[in-house]
C-alpha cells in the first residue's frame, strides 16, 4: 500500500511538471513570433532537382556509350563523311554548295537510313512547306527547354554558330549516307565544330533562340544544300524511317522548293500574272545568291540562265534584280 501510494504521489508531480514545461514552452514561442522555420519542402525539392539533373547527365553518357558502341559495330567512322560528294568542308553557310564552284548533283540517289535516331519525339508544331512568302524547310518539334536534342546519324559537326533572326543557336551535320542535318533554336551546346559524333550522341539542349516563338527543334535533312520534307523520310507520329533508304530524285526535290518563288510577275494594267500565262519564271536576287545557287534552286544551268538574261557566267548580280529562269 505505502508503495502504491508513493507511485501515484510521483506520477500526479510529473504530471505537474509536464504541464509547467508546456506552459513555459508556450510562452517562449509567444515572446519571439518572428522565429523562422526552415522550408524543409525546397530544400527537400531543390535536393531532388540535383538528383534528376545527375540522374540525367549520367544516363545521357550510358546512352552515348551504348550508341556509340552499337554504331562502331557496323558503321565506321569517315574523317569528312561524304567528302567524295562535297568536295569540300568549310562553316560557311548551310548550304555547302553557295559561293563555291558548280558540282554535278546525282539525278537520284538512294539514301542509308538505316542508322537513323529520333533526335527527340514530340508534337509537329510546324511542318514542311511554304508560310506566306518564306519556305519552312524543315519540321519544327515540340520540345520543353533543356531537353536532350540526339544526333540522328553518325557524322561531324560542320557548323556550331548562333544566328539572330534565323536558326539561333544551331548545329550542321554531315553523314556518311551524304545528308546534312539542321538542328535549330537550342539552347546550349553539347559537342564543338568539327567533333565527331555517333547516331544518338547528345550533342545539344532544346531552346527557343533565334526567330522562335517558344521552345521547339527545328529539323532538316538536306543532301547537296537541298532540303528534303522530313515527312518523306520520317513516320512524323513513330519518328521512324519510313523505309530502309530514302531515294532522292534531284528534278523532284528541287521542284518542291520552287513554290512561289519566282511565280508572279503582275502588270501595272491589269494585274494578271502574266508570267504565269507567258510560261516565263523569273527570281528575285537576294544577298548571297549567285548564278550557280539560282541555277541549283530551279534545277537548270548556269549556262541556260546566262542565255535567257544575257549574262556571262561571271557577271555580278544586283539584290533585287530579276533572273529569269523559265
Amino acid at each position: 500500500m505505502y508503495l502504491r501510494s508513493m507511485l501515484k504521489k510521483n506520477v500526479r508531480i510529473l504530471f505537474r511538471v509536464a504541464s509547467v514545461c508546456s506552459f513555459l514552452i508556450v510562452l517562449e514561442v509567444q515572446a519571439r513570433p518572428n522565429i523562422v522555420v526552415p522550408d524543409v519542402h525546397r530544400q527537400i525539392h531543390a535536393r531532388l532537382q540535383e538528383e534528376q539533373e545527375t540522374n540525367a547527365l549520367f544516363q545521357n553518357m550510358v546512352d552515348s556509350i551504348n550508341n556509340l558502341k552499337r554504331v562502331e559495330a557496323d558503321e565506321p567512322f569517315e574523317l569528312y563523311p561524304a567528302l567524295d560528294l562535297y568536295t569540300s568542308w568549310d562553316d560557311a553557310h548551310v548550304d555547302p554548295l553557295r559561293d563555291k564552284a558548280p558540282i554535278p548533283i546525282p539525278a537520284e540517289k538512294d539514301i542509308d537510313l538505316s542508322h537513323f535516331v529520333a533526335p527527340i519525339k514530340g508534337r509537329i508544331n510546324s511542318p514542311y512547306g511554304w508560310r506566306r512568302r518564306r519556305m519552312h524547310k524543315g519540321v519544327d518539334i515540340q520540345l520543353y527547354k533543356g531537353d536532350t536534342v540526339r544526333a540522328a546519324f553518325s557524322g561531324r559537326v560542320r557548323i556550331r554558330k548562333f544566328e539572330r533572326r534565323g536558326y539561333g543557336y544551331y548545329l550542321v551535320l554531315r553523314h556518311s549516307n551524304g545528308l546534312e542535318t539542321v538542328y535549330g533554336h537550342l539552347s546550349r551546346f553539347l559537342v564543338n565544330q568539327d567533333d565527331l559524333v555517333s547516331a544518338g550522341q547528345p550533342i545539344a539542349l532544346g531552346g527557343s533562340t533565334g526567330r522562335s516563338t517558344g521552345p521547339h527543334l527545328h529539323l532538316e535533312f538536306r543532301f547537296m544544300g537541298i532540303a528534303i520534307d522530313p515527312a518523306k523520310i520520317l513516320d512524323l507520329q513513330t519518328f521512324e524511317p519510313r523505309n530502309p533508304q530514302y531515294h532522292f530524285i534531284a528534278a523532284v526535290e528541287q521542284k518542291a522548293q520552287m513554290g512561289k518563288a519566282g511565280r508572279y510577275s503582275r502588270s501595272r494594267t491589269g494585274g494578271k500574272n502574266t508570267a504565269a500565262s507567258s510560261g516565263n519564271a523569273f527570281h528575285k536576287v537576294r544577298k548571297g545568291d549567285t548564278l550557280g545557287s539560282i541555277a541549283r534552286r530551279y534545277g537548270t544551268s548556269v549556262s541556260k540562265l546566262c542565255r535567257l538574261n544575257g549574262l556571262r557566267s561571271g557577271s555580278t548580280l544586283r539584290i533585287g534584280q530579276k533572273i529569269r529562269y523559265r
